[in-house]
């Protein structure tokens, strides 16, 4: 993961269990790290894992790391989460 650059938005997949409280929780961390969500959906699903896209603000990719690997240790993100970058052209 590159930790260069200037800040950016970043296009964030999760798988979370799909439990009350888990996406208040992801919300949180990305909070403490001074990451602002710009947009959020969690599209329909059966079963115990809640697919969740979030768009943040413009932030460092540094934030985004510590605070990515913050949601892992949670136990509550059911796969690695996925970051793109979005490049503005």
């Amino acid at each position: 993961r590159s930790t260069s650059g200037a800040d950016a938005e970043y296009y964030l997949r999760f798988s979370l269990a799909d439990q009350p409280g888990v996406m208040a929780a992801v919300a949180t961390v990305l909070g403490q790290h001074a990451i602002s969500i710009n947009r959020m959906h969690q599209y329909g699903h059966d079963g115990e894992i809640a697919p969740v896209l979030i768009v943040t603000h413009k932030t460092s990719r540094t934030k985004l790391d510590k605070a990515l690997t913050e949601i892992s240790g949670m136990g509550t993100s059911l796969a690695e989460p996925v970051a793109i970058r979005i490049e503005t052209v």
